[in-house]
């Protein structure tokens, strides 16, 4: 077990998080092995559990770590990914397809962003972010549940009409979207869920959280959308056109 230096400029919670990694990359530490606590790392590495919590919040956003309710912190399982091309916002589907695509907006405003999100939209750590919540529809009927987080550059968001198309409002802001990236899992339906896209308690959905980046490569915004199968599937298409 490393100690941490204390008078390097990398900030002990980023040395514990590369600590813990190190230890599951070597094999130290296996698939669904159970992590010290808390207030275990606290004593053993000389740290606050403020770091210790950090560094444990940065690895779970990363999927190295995952967290059991009321059981403990496990080594994350890895999983095989995949990569699938091709970006197309959800306005442009529903209009491809002969449907009416429409939002209705839960929530705008500004939030403190977590580690993870400032590393992947290229900002400062604490920095603030414009969140953008909505449930977009296909012909009135509830698909998906939708989190945006976007810099503090794209503030004018906030007195946009977001019941549209928000890549719409970019384009007229001379902003579009030309590349990034899309991770496809599963998940189980919240309470919240259940209500806004009427499914039942525990019902398994699709999860997918994009990156959006603009002509130039930088980062537009973070999406976190959870979709019901039952409504929305996917086709993958390769080589030649079928």
């Amino acid at each position: 077990m490393n100690r941490l230096n204390k008078n390097s400029s990398i900030p002990l919670y980023q040395q514990l998080a590369d600590e813990i990694k190190g230890r599951i990359d070597s094999g130290a530490l296996k698939e669904n092995d159970r992590i010290m606590t808390e207030t275990e790392m606290s004593e053993a590495y000389q740290v606050s559990r403020i770091t210790v919590r950090k560094a444990i919040s940065l690895l779970v956003d990363e999927e190295y770590l995952a967290k059991r309710q009321g059981i403990g912190t496990f080594v994350g399982v890895k999983r095989l990914k995949r990569s699938i091309g091709s970006f197309m916002g959800f306005s442009q589907v529903c209009a491809i397809t002969g449907r009416r695509p429409s939002s209705m907006l839960l929530s705008v405003e500004m939030v403190e962003a977590s580690i993870s999100e400032c590393r992947l939209l290229n900002i400062e750590e604490g920095s603030r972010v414009v969140r953008i919540r909505r449930v977009r529809c296909c012909d009135d009927i509830p698909v998906i549940v939708e989190e945006n987080k976007f810099p503090l550059k794209y503030l004018f968001l906030l007195t946009e009409d977001l019941t549209g198309s928000v890549y719409d409002i970019l384009k007229n802001h001379g902003i579009y979207p030309g590349g990034g990236s899309k991770v496809i899992d599963v998940c189980y339906a919240t309470a919240e869920e259940c209500k806004l896209l009427m499914v039942e308690a525990g019902q398994a959905l699709i999860l997918q959280r994009d990156i959006v980046c603009d002509t130039q490569g930088a980062v537009i915004h973070i999406c976190k959308q959870v979709l019901n199968p039952a409504r929305y599937k996917m086709e993958i298409h390769w080589g030649h056109k079928i």
